[in-house]
Formats: C-alpha cells, structure tokens, sequence
C-alpha cells in the first residue's frame, strides 16, 4: 500500500509539473512573439535633403523617419522595405 500511495503521489507530482512547463512555455512563447512583433520595425533608408534616413514601418502600417525635430515624418508606404 505505501508503495502504490508513492506512486499516486509521484504522479499527482507529475501532472503538475508538466501543467507547470506547459504554463510556462506558452508564457515565454506570448513573450517573444510581443517582443519580435514590434510596431515599430527597419524598414531600409532613404536620403532626405543629402541625409541617410533610416525607415520604420509603424503599426498600422505606415512607413516614416525620425526628422531632425525628432518627429515622426511619413513617407510613401513603397519606401519602406518590410
């Protein structure tokens, strides 16, 4: 009988553990996909006035630079190389 109630409990032990990695995994997972799926990605560059812009795509889509004011200045959504 002790050894059939090790077992029960071994399993018990088990089942939460794989419940546990299971939770975990798909919470590392939820993480990275937030984390590689930025709004705000390279796109290439673009020359503005004789300057070497780098592009970004936003996220909804549009493509812009960074301006000397630190604006965000869109550009044609072809520009952009994402």
């Amino acid at each position: 009988m002790l050894a059939t109630s090790i077992i029960i409990i071994n399993l018990k032990i088990k089942n939460r553990m794989k419940k546990l990695i299971t939770v975990s995994v798909f919470a590392f997972c939820v993480c990275i996909s937030f984390i590689s799926c930025e709004a705000d990605s390279d796109c290439g560059t673009k020359t503005v006035s004789g300057v070497v812009k780098n592009l970004n795509k936003g996220p909804e889509g549009g493509c812009y630079y960074i301006n000397d004011n630190g604006n965000k200045s869109y550009v044609d959504r072809t520009d952009c190389k994402c």
